[in-house]
């Protein structure tokens, strides 16, 4: 081979390896800003607990217990079925558990309370924390408070060591005879525990390949809203958690209870002869938005949701799902006081108006009119001159009445986003968008320009070993090819 050849196969083995570098340097920085974005989005999801004084927060704690508790002697008659819906200390799916709570306790065949390992403030993902009604210990010491239906929500570490506590109570009281609701990815914490071996369930749509290969001894079905095998029931997304807890309150209270239930909620437009079937659900394209917005969250704006003392269950943990299943924004439960005591007696802890963070608009959901609105709030939001928008109940576009709840926090997302993103959102918590004006506008905002910006930016990190190796290349050449200066003696003419 001659020198000719020799230094042409040296020079493009080095551009390959240089090409190679550059390809490699860039992809691992471009992955790290996506996991830099990922863990920022996970972390928001998870709403820290206010640090409320300490008179403040045992005020909670005593101001727990509903006003229509579980009295032993009404219960253990037949006149009262006790639902128990458990919350972890990893951190729970709030709307697993606020939505069928609503619906359970807005009918006086049941009794409900929240219960968990400890009786401090338990973190729920994508809401504010709530305080529960009792501990295990408390549950377990007293048979007036046995639950005849335990409901299990998604929790953030299901099958963590610090939720033993918690699967173990579930098991123990299905072992006893209690009916199990599991919401949503609630399975995993079912699966965990053994219960639903050889029994047929479901999940969310996105859980389920999973699951079909670490729990292969569980039946699991897609295209389900619920699934009821035995005492158990599993649902979908979840927004499934409300037509499954419909069916129950059927199943034990009657149809026509479930009914007038229903009926408090014109958004489902539940009956119950409704069909179980769903769509079988995936990861497509048209996702786009949403992703972007989870791995793009620098800049995002935050929305405050004002909660007042009797709002509704469903109503309050709306907003806070959408907009952290969308990513679209950052959310704080913001409120008069640290607390709010909700329709059915749960205390929830919220950020003081004067504590607020810097906030781009308030949201109020559960409120219908701005006559209704709390004075001290729109004072505030004036002062701050901040945007009101009511969470309310509005005519869709197919001529019906959608209730607030899910609906209209779908609307307001519409509204500040776009069709697309609006559309994933609703796949991903299993609510239809039927009767929604989302629009056909299409978002290049914030996180587009965050991405172009990331992309840029791994383009030119993946470059620049390759730029200082040329520059120090040339500078080598110069030094070569420059003559050295004289030395002072030969620069001495005699005279």
């Amino acid at each position: 081979m001659t020198t000719s050849a020799r230094t042409s196969v040296r020079t493009w083995i080095r551009r390959v390896l240089w090409t190679t570098l550059t390809l490699s340097i860039g992809l691992v920085t471009l992955a790290g800003v996506v996991f830099a974005g990922a863990t920022a989005t996970s972390q928001a999801t998870n709403q820290s607990v206010p640090t409320s004084s300490t008179g403040a927060l045992a005020a909670s704690l005593q101001f727990a217990a509903p006003d229509d508790a579980a009295n032993p002697a009404d219960v253990r008659h037949g006149r009262r079925l006790v639902v128990a819906f458990v919350v972890g200390v990893s951190g729970t799916v709030a709307s697993d558990v606020l939505a069928p709570y609503d619906i359970f306790a807005s009918s006086p065949a049941f009794t409900t309370y929240v219960v968990a390992d400890t009786p401090g403030p338990a973190p729920l993902e994508g809401g504010p924390a709530v305080v529960p009604t009792y501990t295990f210990a408390e549950v377990d010491a007293d048979p007036g408070l046995t639950p005849d239906l335990v409901v299990v929500p998604a929790l953030t570490d299901p099958a963590g060591a610090a939720e033993a506590p918690l699967r173990s109570w579930v098991a123990r009281q299905h072992d006893d005879g209690a009916k199990v609701l599991g919401v949503c990815s609630g399975s995993l914490v079912l699966a965990a525990t053994g219960m639903l071996d050889g029994l047929h369930a479901t999940s969310h749509w996105s859980r389920i390949g999973a699951l079909e290969e670490s729990r292969p001894a569980v039946h699991w079905m897609r295209g389900r809203r619920y699934v009821e095998d035995g005492s158990v029931t599993t649902t979908a997304a979840v927004t499934s958690g409300v037509p499954a807890a419909l069916h129950l309150i059927a199943e034990l209270a009657g149809p026509v209870e479930a009914q007038r239930v229903a009926n408090l909620h014109p958004e489902w437009r539940w009956t119950p002869t409704e069909a179980t079937n769903i769509a079988e659900d995936d990861f497509t394209v048209q996702d786009w938005p949403v992703g972007l917005d989870y791995v793009m969250p620098w800049f995002r704006p935050t929305v405050g949701v004002a909660l007042t003392d009797g709002v509704g269950e469903l109503d309050a943990t709306a907003a806070f799902e959408v907009y952290s299943q969308s990513a679209a924004a950052r959310t704080v439960a913001i409120a008069d006081g640290d607390t709010v005591r909700t329709r059915h007696g749960l205390v929830l802890l919220t950020t003081t108006l004067t504590n607020a963070p810097d906030l781009s608009r308030v949201a109020v959901p559960g409120v219908d009119t701005l006559d209704d609105l709390d004075p001290r709030l729109q004072v505030w939001a004036g002062r701050q001159e901040l945007s009101v928008e009511l969470l309310a109940s509005q005519p869709g576009t197919d001529g019906t009445v959608g209730g607030g709840g899910f609906s209209a926090a779908l609307q307001n997302l519409a509204d500040h986003t776009d069709a697309a993103t609006t559309s994933a959102t609703a796949k991903m918590i299993g609510y239809p968008t039927t009767g929604l004006n989302l629009g056909d506008q299409h978002r290049i905002g914030r996180p587009v320009l965050l991405a172009i910006t990331g992309f840029a930016f791994a383009v030119l990190v993946g470059l620049a070993p390759a730029h200082l190796a040329r520059r120090r290349r040339r500078r080598l050449a110069n030094a070569r090819t420059t003559p050295p200066l004289a030395a002072p003696e030969a620069m001495n003419v005699a005279v």
